[in-house]
């Protein structure tokens, strides 16, 4: 009996072992097939990042001229509005000149005066401009009296057309 006891006893190590080895080989697949999963899983991670960096490739010139586009158009806008600035400016000043010559009411403000200097200064300018003109007129016909002699300039006209005839 000892030796049957013996070898059901070497029967069941034999089996736990056997257990054993069946659970280490199911592991085994189990981290195999675990590890083939994250693999897939990796790879199909990797190919949807580079496609993903494909497709900003592809969009970053499209995007850099768009930018540059707008810059432009920006830049112009604020051409556009500098010019408006100055158009309203000048409109204003023009308004309080018109009003406060219709309207005795109204007080001069800062930009009234400015505006009326300014149309002072550019009478001023107009008169000076006025009496250079008269003055270079003046000059120009005395040169012309002095340089030229009609009569000389008759007397030989008429000496060639005699001579010519003859």
């Amino acid at each position: 009996m000892g030796l049957n006891l013996f070898k059901k006893f070497k029967k069941e190590e034999v089996v736990e072992e056997e257990d054993e080895e069946t659970l280490e080989d199911e592991i085994e697949e189990e981290t195999e097939v675990s590890s083939e999963k994250q693999d897939s899983a990796d790879d199909d991670m990797v190919m949807k990042i580079n496609e993903r960096l494909n497709d900003i490739e592809n969009r970053l010139p499209r995007m850099d001229i768009s930018m540059s586009n707008l810059k432009k158009e920006i830049d112009g806008i604020r051409e556009e509005m500098k010019k408006i600035e100055e158009s309203m400016k000048d409109m204003m000043a023009l308004y309080e000149v018109v009003s406060a010559q219709i309207n005795p009411f109204v007080g001069s403000s800062k930009a009234t005066k400015l505006s009326f200097e300014r149309i002072d200064e550019l009478e001023k300018k107009i008169e000076e401009f006025e009496e250079i003109i008269i003055e270079i007129q003046m000059d120009i016909r005395m040169i012309f009296r002095n340089a030229l002699n009609l009569r000389q300039i008759i007397n030989e006209v008429l000496y060639e057309e005699v001579i010519g005839i003859e």
